[in-house]
């Protein structure tokens, strides 16, 4: 797959958007899963920069870590960060990326309530997998599951997604007027 400069640059900035977000922490004593502002960048990228560099930014937030960069959340890092209870919702996070990219890629004008849209579906892809994950590795029943990986987090995740659905709407539309993203 090719990339132009300024989609690598995008791709980098989101990358690290994601990183610096994911120290955006607040621990829960009942809850492996903390509270954090990853969703809030991968919304973000997922809609600002699309399918493609959305998804890239995120896999490369993923491989970043896997190789042992303290990128997670509480500058973690490393395969067994991965593997342990919070792993699946960052395995999703490039799934979730490209699922908001690819809804908003499907219209030529962009609106807060389209953005809104795509990101609900892409945090529920998140939520899917991380707390299909985090059951698994816990060994939960599926409604503990729910409410150790969804029922705490769910209503600051819809503010977030909110937040993020005004701002990647000005922002891209601001990128795509300057040329700066091309659709």
């Amino acid at each position: 797959m090719k990339y132009t400069s300024k989609e690598l640059v995008l791709v980098g900035l989101f990358t690290s958007l994601t990183a610096i977000m994911a120290q955006l922490t607040v621990k829960i004593p009942f809850s492996p899963v903390p509270i954090t502002g990853q969703i809030l960048a991968v919304c973000l990228s997922g809609a600002i920069l699309g399918s493609k560099c959305g998804t890239a930014s995120q896999v490369i937030y993923l491989l970043l870590g896997l190789f042992g960069v303290p990128v997670f959340s509480g500058f973690n890092a490393g395969p067994g960060y991965v593997l342990g209870p919070t792993g699946g919702y960052l395995v999703s996070f490039p799934i979730a990326a490209f699922v908001i990219g690819s809804i908003i890629e499907r219209r030529k004008q962009t609106t807060v309530g389209m953005m809104l849209v795509a990101m609900l579906a892409g945090l529920t892809a998140c939520y899917a997998i991380g707390t299909a994950w985090l059951g698994a590795v816990l060994k939960l029943s599926p409604g503990k599951a729910l409410i150790a990986g969804i029922g705490w987090y769910l209503p600051l995740d819809i503010i977030k997604v909110s937040f993020a659905s005004f701002i990647s709407c000005h922002v891209r539309n601001l990128l795509i007027k300057s040329s700066l993203l091309e659709v």
